[in-house]
Parts: C-alpha cells; sequence; structure tokens
C-alpha cells in the first residue's frame, strides 16, 4: 500500500492566483463603490450614511438624478501591487469629499434660465389662477429653489456636504481577504485531487 502525500505545487498555485488577482480586484472594487449609490453612502469599517438632500431638483435618491457619477466610477490601470479605480465627472471630487464652491456670473446665469424654464411649465386654471395640482406644486419648489441660487451674489460660497462614495475600506478589504481565502482552499484541494 502507498502512504504517501502528494504535496501541492505551492508555486504553480501561487503563479496562478496572482494572474487574476488583480483584475478580479480591481472588477469588484467599481462594483462595492457603485453600491455606494444603492446603499445612499459608504462602508468602511460601519456604514456612514449620507445626509439627505432638500434639493427638489434632485432625483429620488440622493446623489442618484441621472447616475452618471455612479456609472462613471471604473478600473484604469491594475499591477501586482496597485490598482487605480476613478470617477471622472467635474462633480466626483466635491461630492465625495465634501467642501465649498464658489458662486460664479455663469453659474448665476445657469441658475436663472433653469428658474425660467420651470416657472414656464406651472399650468393655470380656467379662471387664470394658478393651479394646485401636485405637478405645479413641485414645478413651483424647482423654480423656487432655481431663484434662490440665481440671486446668490458672485463669489459667495456654497457648502457641498460630503457623501463619500470611494475610497478606503475596511469592509472591502475583509471581503476580499475572505474571497482569497477561499480561493486558495478551492485550489489546494483541486491540486490534491489531481
Amino acid at each position: 500500500m502507498d502512504n504517501t502525500n502528494k504535496i501541492p505545487d505551492f508555486l504553480q498555485i501561487a503563479t496562478d492566483l496572482k494572474k487574476n488577482a488583480a483584475r478580479i480586484a480591481g472588477t469588484e472594487s467599481v462594483k462595492f463603490f457603485k453600491k455606494s449609490f444603492v446603499n445612499g453612502g459608504f462602508t468602511d469599517t460601519s456604514f456612514h450614511p449620507w445626509q439627505k438632500t432638500s434639493n427638489p431638483l434632485a432625483g429620488k435618491k440622493t446623489m442618484y438624478q441621472t447616475g452618471t457619477t455612479m456609472q462613471s466610477i471604473r478600473k484604469v490601470s491594475e499591477t501586482d501591487s496597485k490598482i487605480i479605480v476613478q470617477s471622472d465627472t467635474p462633480s466626483s471630487q466635491i461630492h465625495n469629499e465634501g467642501g465649498t464652491i464658489t458662486v460664479t456670473a455663469q453659474m448665476k446665469r445657469f441658475w436663472w434660465a433653469k428658474y425660467y424654464e420651470f416657472a414656464g411649465k406651472t399650468k393655470k386654471t380656467k379662471s387664470g389662477g394658478q393651479s394646485r395640482s401636485k405637478s405645479n406644486i413641485k414645478t413651483n419648489a424647482k423654480a423656487d429653489f432655481c431663484r434662490q441660487l440665481a440671486l446668490m451674489k458672485v463669489g459667495s460660497k456654497v457648502k457641498i456636504p460630503k457623501r463619500q462614495f470611494m475610497g478606503n475600506s475596511a469592509t472591502m478589504m475583509k471581503l476580499f481577504d475572505d474571497f482569497w481565502r477561499g480561493q486558495l482552499e478551492v485550489t489546494f484541494k483541486q491540486h490534491l485531487n489531481k
């Protein structure tokens, strides 16, 4: 009876896992960061919900009106030791980190144009008064919001709250650790059964 144990080819196992490590980690990082938009907050060691917005122009979910920022998250490079994931919309950084923006004349023109756009959409009753329909109330709220921004003085500051969706995450790293531990176990078993 042969009682010898098969010794796994540790070098081959390491080579096989290393081939796919960066690709898988990059793809999973992108998914993890995009999930911030679904959850409405960022998870590091614990979940940090985003401050709700009072902006009537925002979509049904905070930070998700058109999905542009979420869809812009992508892996831009990978090596054995480093993966770079970025979001490159003009507003990504200020939303992710928080901060202030300075009102410019161009911004004021934009908000006046939006005000007139929304104000022109209000409906009148047959007698000429303004309709009290839900759509009119929403349209008026949007127009008022745009008017408030348009009336701000050039040079004044607008505070943008931090609504982080990307960054270092202990939870994400633990998910990676668990995943690779599982992959090692599966790979060892496959080599032992050869």
